[in-house]
């Protein structure tokens, strides 16, 4: 998956075919503009089937790249998302605004838990592969 300004695009390994998945544009948000909706960050799920896109507004999207379908929106920051990672259903959403979201798919709310301890943007996240997992920034 690539995010270029507004557009996020499916590349498949296999047959080299391009899919556009969205156009975070085209949304039917008042007040929308190129900026607001730039692509900063895009991260798959393990199956590989769902795409999390962080975007320029502080929104978090979760799509399903099958049916090119987004499936929900998650708000919680205040600036760009500069940086996904998943651990199983939980992703960690880190941003601009200095905090970082988990976000549990299998629930309603948009995160469950809130880390304020960066001093400046979170710019990298990564899950441990043990269990229980560890969440590095």
């Amino acid at each position: 998956a690539v995010g270029l300004g507004a557009c996020v695009y499916l590349w498949s390994a296999c047959t080299s075919k391009v899919t556009k998945l969205c156009d975070l544009s085209e949304s039917n948000v008042p007040n929308s503009n190129q900026e607001a909706a730039a692509v900063t960050s895009v991260s798959w799920t393990q199956k590989g089937t769902h795409l999390a896109v962080g975007v320029n507004n502080g929104e978090v999207q979760f799509w399903d790249t099958v049916k090119c379908k987004k499936i929900r929106m998650m708000g919680g920051h205040s600036a760009r998302i500069g940086a996904l990672s998943w651990s199983g259903p939980t992703l960690a959403s880190g941003s601009r605004d200095r905090l970082i979201y988990l976000r549990d798919m299998r629930v309603s709310q948009p995160f469950t838990a809130r880390l304020a301890s960066h001093k400046q943007e979170v710019c990298g996240l990564k899950w441990s592969y043990d269990e229980p997992s560890y969440l590095a920034s």
